[in-house]
């Protein structure tokens, strides 16, 4: 299984623009290329440090956002973290095409 995290707007329901200006990730649990499950957990907006090691605890292998800094990227390089960019709109339909839905 792998997880997927994508920074989330849940109010508008899409992608935030900067990664750390989400307040909240959306967490998917894929499995044989199919959704198994997904939640919506807070994050520590604003604080890169403890927004990636939220993710590194919640052990996800990848992260859908909008865009990244220079920092944000190297964090989450250095804790295995795949990076997926430029995605905007809703966060359902960026996952599909990432695992090769659409």
């Amino acid at each position: 299984m792998i997880k997927i995290a994508a920074a989330f707007d849940k109010d508008n329901n899409c992608i935030t623009e900067s990664f750390l200006s989400a307040k909240c990730f959306k967490i998917y649990d894929i499995e044989n290329g199919n959704v198994v499950c997904s939640e919506i957990v807070g994050t520590m907006q604003g604080d890169l440090e403890q927004t990636v090691g939220l993710l590194g605890m919640l052990d996800a292998d990848g992260v859908i956002c909008g865009q990244l800094g220079e920092a944000e990227e190297t964090l989450l390089v250095e804790e295995g973290i795949e990076l997926y960019s430029g995605y905007y709109g809703d966060p359902d339909d960026a996952l599909d095409f990432i695992i090769g839905k659409e």
